[in-house]
């Protein structure tokens, strides 16, 4: 069986985002739920790596809290992230 698209750790973001919207800290919140426990810095650079080959898409939202103006990431997967998705499944789930 040949290689999926995806690392096993791209694999487990594209998982947990699924057909939702997420924001970054939730999704890290989620994939520490998993074992999985990556810096802010470690996180946004996987996550920017999705976002350049088009698998996620991310996106700024701000909101104003106690006169201080607080930036989120927010999150979902493309269809090219789902096509990647689907064959990374395939052969995580299935196996070699």
């Amino acid at each position: 069986m040949k290689l999926p698209p995806l690392t096993h750790l791209q694999f487990a973001v594209l998982n947990e985002i699924g057909e939702a919207t997420m924001s970054g800290r939730e999704l890290r919140a989620q994939l520490k739920k998993q074992g999985i426990k990556k810096s802010g810095p470690a996180f946004y650079q996987l996550m920017a790596r999705l976002e350049e080959l088009k698998y996620v898409e991310g996106w700024y939202t701000q909101q104003i809290i106690d006169s201080q103006i607080i930036r989120q990431r927010h999150y979902r997967i493309t269809t090219g992230g789902k096509n990647a998705y689907d064959k990374g499944r395939d052969f995580y789930w299935t196996g070699v």
